[in-house]
């Protein structure tokens, strides 16, 4: 029996061993990436559960944001919720990269600052394969995945014997690039860069095009890392693929946008641009594009509905010509009015049509004509007297032989 006891507390001690060292690794972790505060030669680190430090209160101050307290910052930055932590299974403390990460968040500053790509550290209790107590000093990481033998490097032999190795493009990232694209499907909305009227330099062209559909830049936004999208595009992405920039995969929420500034809004509205249009190949600034497009739409509806003569007599006026012609060029028309007036006025025709000639006269601004038809409709008689109206009638048909006694 002494044995069995003696057995039993070395285990216990030996697992409260485990668990104290297990408890002073975490001590050397962040909570947020995993890693080691001994990477860092200042070796800083800050409280999960503290309130937050001088430099980032007076950051939130001048963005008049009202956390006080880590907790509350790392779950709008991060969406990690450190409430309910246990002591024995996470670090009570974070890195000085992602504290750096947080003042980024609330700030305009233009530096670089490294951010994880995947999602926070997820920490699991001891036990015999406990990753933490085997890498406390170079710090948790996450596992890799075997390599794709199709993509993976080879060496390739070359003449001469020597070998040479094959270097493959990141399909992953190429196949992110076209998936972005395909979520945000505007090639038939945003214009092409190559419709520039000016062979600019490479990078210029990329400074004013969305890094997502690689179009000209319609209705910019831009990011708080300083990056530059459509925001139809930008809106689509962070709604489909989550709330990171699609450039470098930093937090970015729709709330954070803002327009750029104006110095570079009258770089991009001054674009030179070629005019699609076949026959036009006029050159036209990006600011007024959409109107100098319209204005070709315009045209060619009004040629759609000009008529074309084969050939034969001048087109003659619709007044000047008999009743009968009259009816079979309106045709169409009579169709379509009696098709709406059955369909929203009960049939009645002849209100549609006085009230299309009313609204005819109003656009004229012939007002009195307008009010007399107007008088008509309502059944209180027109203000002529039916001598002038017998003489009007006889001014408009006799020529055509139309009237009649």
């Amino acid at each position: 029996n002494k044995s069995i006891q003696t057995i039993s507390k070395d285990a216990f001690c030996l697992s409260q061993r485990e668990t104290e060292n297990h408890q002073a690794n975490l001590q050397n972790l962040c909570r947020i990436c995993g890693g080691s505060f001994k990477s860092d030669p200042c070796k800083r680190s800050y409280p999960v559960h503290g309130p937050v430090d001088d430099d980032t209160q007076a950051l939130l101050r001048k963005k008049e944001k009202r956390a006080t307290s880590w907790p509350d910052l790392l779950a709008k930055v991060f969406k990690i919720d450190v409430r309910g932590d246990i002591d024995t299974i996470h670090p009570t403390n974070f890195c000085h990269n992602c504290r750096n990460v947080i003042q980024r968040k609330f700030s305009n500053s233009p530096s670089e600052v490294y951010f994880p790509r995947k999602d926070a550290m997820e920490w699991q209790p001891h036990s015999s394969s406990c990753d933490v107590c085997g890498t406390s000093f170079r710090g948790v990481k996450r596992k890799k995945r075997p390599l794709n033998p199709q993509f993976s490097k080879k060496p390739r032999v070359v003449a001469g014997g020597a070998r040479k190795p094959s270097y493959v493009r990141n399909v992953k990232q190429v196949n992110n690039k076209a998936l972005m694209k395909k979520i945000a499907n505007c090639k038939k909305i945003h214009l092409s860069t190559k419709i520039l009227a000016v062979d600019y330099p490479v990078d210029f062209v990329k400074s004013v095009s969305c890094q997502v559909c690689e179009h000209i830049l319609a209705d910019p936004v831009e990011t708080t890392c300083k990056h530059l999208f459509c925001r139809a595009c930008l809106l689509k992405c962070l709604k489909v693929m989550g709330s990171f920039c699609p450039a470098c995969y930093y937090p970015c929420f729709p709330t954070d946008l803002v327009s750029p500034v104006k110095s570079f809004l009258n770089i991009l509205n001054n674009l030179g641009l070629r005019c699609p249009i076949k026959d036009c190949q006029e050159e036209v600034v990006l600011g007024k594009y959409s109107h100098h497009i319209s204005s070709h739409k315009e045209v060619e509806d009004k040629e759609g509905y000009v008529y074309i003569n084969k050939g034969g007599r001048p087109r003659q006026h619709l007044l000047s010509l008999t009743r009968r012609a009259q009816k079979h060029r309106l045709r169409d028309l009579k169709l379509q009015v009696k098709a709406f007036a059955e369909k929203e006025e009960g049939g009645d025709v002849k209100s549609v049509c006085l009230t299309l000639f009313l609204l005819a006269l109003r656009s004229r601004n012939e007002h009195r004509q307008a009010d007399e038809l107007e008088a008509i409709m309502q059944g209180k008689g027109s203000g002529l007297p039916p001598a002038v109206c017998l003489a009007i009638r006889v001014n408009t048909f006799l020529s055509c032989s139309q009237y009649h006694k």
